[in-house]
């Protein structure tokens, strides 16, 4: 939003430089983003002159030689090419040695002596553009003054030098979005009064003019006004208008429209003006439509309303999306003879949906979604009417039309001032902080020692709690002035909870996979719904979640699984010639069963390409699903779960999967991605992905490490080797040997499998290490014979397993 500070200065009074004032808002909350200054060089060196001779160039048809008095102890000689260069004329000059910007590029020109055709020039008399003025360049400023020569350019044109500042408005601050807003956050910030404009001459009077408003919707619209202008001249607006809607980037249109404009800018409350000639049956009706009305808007495209829009009708149908955008048959246009101008108070969601659901954002649905000043348009239309009888001396005007419901009365907040220490953590003198209070035009009730009760005016619709005076109170008083504790006593750390623990396993197991070589990813939680239709993936009753009003077809639902967002980061860096990845990314998916929604915290770890970069020590082979085995052992080990199984399993996503089991639940699924996948995002090489629930494996988790010494006493390692049927898998092998109880094996590795012709076709065979110590003593050969004897006796019995010997 852009505020002229001139403009500004109309409702406060203050002595400061948009420089000095720009800190002091952005301080509190009101950022100011830019500031720039409507005429570049502000006039600097640049005098008012009065041609004192005017006489043809002798040597160019076109030129003329003037002398000019500039105020000095003689008049300047000056060759001006003007067709209205007159003796007798007030001019603007730059003389030698100042500096002048360019309109249309913001380009300096510096003045110097010159000649001209062989005469002497000794400055420039100037036309607008050539100051910066304007885009005029047919002639040279001729000024109305009484200004003597030599008075200082800026002295005329104070009004248009002026400074814009552009504020970024947060959305809880609507009642900053206005000149008037801004007016008053300086008042509480510089402790100044503020001005509003007089409305004490308005007077109004019968008109002989039909018109009635038969329906207004309380609920949506708990005020509605507007007043009758007859005999209304449309033509374009005055110098001052025109300029001060100009400098805040706003197009002049007409008179009637910018005093709209104006009064929008300057309250923050929108109006909207009628050619009530167009107006059928000369009755307004303020409701809601059945859906698939049809509806023309000033951009005279056709909309369909959905039946929740308030709507603006006469007795035919539509004529005005209330307070959002205005439509065709009823625009003011340079015919229109008498005209309605409307100002209510609407209810911001209604606004907010109708916005929302035809992408229409106006200035007025920009003020009216976040909340406006309910008490605000009965002033707003007195204001307007106004300005119009001054631009317009011979308008009549009518009484004003109001349907008034339910008046919106202020917040009360009751607060003691031990609740403000409490929560600044610092003591402010009770007598500063009702003068912020009032200040803020918040009225102080039943005042103690201990506090008071705040009445918060409507239009704060951000200050509705306690916390939210506190802020406001802290706000102004400046969060810097606030003293910094030296220490925090122990009643003000809270203790720590789940979410930070399950935060510090996150960071840990982020950690061990960083030193594993992998890379972590942040991508979009919302993603295409073609990934699902397009891969032909199996209809499940938990779907991902549409958007009901998505930015693009790319993200139109919230993702239910980390591996397509995961696969486009592959794809995108295997097209930059990057092929040997390791990711993973801890990440929020999303599921609808029926009615319900629920959410879910995954960890993805995506494998793809060699184990290692290249190197001449040794041959590396491609990722297997051994190696996404193996990551997923050590961060189990890692999270220190015990009792867990590997399952094969089946699954959409997988061509050959895994999934591990802990005490009956599947915290993750494994394995390699299925080719046609995998295609869909030309991808060529392998793809491992591994799936975990990691909402449920970071609660189960223990990051406490458990020490202690190495023992003593020697390992032993055996190797054995196992013909079983190809059903048995290796986890049913370690159940088994877990089931057994037997504290001295420490470790059981699998070193080969071979299926072949030297087996049955139904056959494969196992070998295993096996890592057996004791801590307490030294195993000896009849001791260790005795637990390996044990175990193929457990092997043949459970498994039916032979012996390789």
């Amino acid at each position: 939003m852009k505020i002229s500070l001139n403009w500004l200065k109309s409702y406060i009074q203050f002595p400061l430089k948009a420089s000095e004032i720009a800190p002091l808002l952005t301080q509190r909350g009101l950022e100011v983003a830019h500031i720039h200054a409507t005429i570049k060089g502000d006039l600097e060196g640049v005098v008012i002159g009065h041609v004192l001779s005017c006489e043809p160039h002798p040597n160019a048809d076109r030129l003329k030689k003037t002398l000019v008095d500039v105020g000095l102890d003689r008049p300047l000689s000056i060759v001006c090419g003007a067709p209205n260069v007159a003796v007798g004329l007030k001019v603007v000059v730059a003389p030698v040695g100042s500096t002048i910007y360019n309109y249309s590029d913001q380009s300096p020109f510096s003045i110097k002596k010159v000649k001209i055709r062989g005469e002497l020039s000794e400055g420039m008399i100037c036309a607008e553009d050539e100051i910066g003025l304007g885009p005029d360049h047919d002639a040279i400023l001729v000024l109305d003054t009484d200004l003597p020569a030599g008075t200082p350019a800026k002295a005329y044109f104070k009004d248009a030098l002026d400074e814009i500042l552009e504020i970024e408005i947060t959305p809880n601050r609507a009642d900053a979005c206005s000149h008037l807003g801004v007016a008053r956050e300086l008042k509480a910030i510089l402790h100044l009064p503020t001005m509003m404009p007089s409305i004490d001459a308005f007077k109004a009077a019968p008109l002989s003019l039909p018109f009635k408003i038969s329906e207004v919707d309380a609920t949506l619209c708990p005020l509605y006004s507007g007043i009758l202008l007859k005999d209304v001249v449309v033509k374009p607006s005055p110098h001052w208008l025109r300029s001060r809607l100009e400098r805040i980037g706003v197009k002049s249109i007409n008179n009637v429209v910018d005093v709209t404009n104006f009064i929008l800018y300057e309250l923050g409350q929108p109006l909207h003006a009628f050619d009530y000639d167009t107006i059928v049956g000369k009755t307004l009706m303020v409701k809601q439509l059945s859906a698939g009305t049809s509806f023309i808007g000033l951009d005279g495209v056709e909309r369909k309303l959905a039946g929740h829009e308030l709507m603006i009708c006469d007795v035919e149908g539509p004529i005005a999306m209330a307070g959002v955008f205005g439509g065709l048959s009823t625009g003011i246009t340079s015919a229109t003879q008498h005209v309605f101008i409307e100002s209510a108070y609407f209810i911001p969601a209604t606004i907010r949906n109708t916005s929302q659901y035809h992408n229409l954002k106006t200035d007025a649905s920009f003020r009216f979604e976040r909340g406006t000043d309910p008490n605000m348009p009965i002033y707003a239309l007195k204001r307007a009417v106004l300005l119009l009888q001054e631009i317009m001396p011979s308008v009549e005007i009518s009484e004003i039309i109001e349907h008034h419901s339910t008046k919106v009365t202020p917040f009360t907040i009751p607060i003691s001032y031990a609740t403000i220490q409490r929560y600044l953590g610092a003591t402010i003198d009770p007598t500063i902080i009702k003068q912020i209070v009032t200040d803020l035009e918040i009225e102080i009730e039943d005042a103690s020692d201990a506090g008071f009760v705040a009445k918060v005016p409507p239009y704060r619709v951000d200050v509705t709690r306690e916390a939210d005076l506190i802020e406001e109170i802290a706000r102004i008083y400046g969060y810097d002035a606030i003293p910094t504790i030296g220490h925090l006593a122990t009643t003000y750390l809270a203790p720590e909870t789940d979410v930070d623990n399950t935060y510090k396993v996150e960071q840990e197991i982020g950690k061990m996979l960083v030193a594993n070589g992998y890379y972590e990813t942040w991508t979009n939680s919302l993603t295409k719904q073609t990934y699902t239709d397009l891969l032909g993936m199996e209809k499940t009753a938990n779907r991902e979640i549409s958007i009901l009003n998505p930015l693009s077809t790319s993200t139109n639902v919230l993702r239910h699984t980390l591996l397509f967002s995961g696969l486009e980061v592959v794809a995108y860096n295997l097209a930059r010639r990057q092929f040997d990845l390791k990711l993973f990314e801890f990440g929020t998916v999303y599921s609808q069963n029926g009615a319900t929604c629920s959410e879910e915290k995954k960890l993805a770890v995506l494998l793809t390409g060699q184990i290692e970069h290249s190197n001449w020590v040794r041959q590396l082979g491609a990722v297997t699903l051994s190696a996404l085995r193996a990551i997923v052992d050590q961060l189990i080990s890692k999270l220190g779960i015990t009792e867990v199984s590997y399952q094969e399993t089946l699954h959409p996503f997988y061509q050959q999967a895994a999934q591990v089991v802990h005490k009956g639940k599947v915290v993750m699924t494994f394995g390699q991605v299925k080719p046609s996948i995998t295609d869909h995002f030309g991808i060529t090489q392998p793809v491992f992905f591994a799936d975990i629930s990691w909402g449920h494996l970071s609660q189960i988790g223990n990051l406490n490490t458990l020490y202690k010494p190495i023992s003593k006493f020697p390992t032993v390692k055996r190797d054995l080797s196992l013909v079983v049927d190809k059903a048995v898998l290796f986890q049913n092998i370690q159940d088994l040997i877990r089931q057994q109880g037997h504290k001295n094996i420490q470790e059981i590795a699998l070193f080969d499998v071979y299926e072949g012709e030297q087996l049955p076709a139904d056959k494969k065979a196992y070998a295993i290490n096996f890592t057996l110590q004791d801590h307490t003593q030294t195993l000896d050969d009849k001791g260790i014979d005795k637990i390996m004897n044990q175990l193929i006796h457990y092997f043949e019995r459970d498994l039916n397993a032979v012996i390789r010997r």
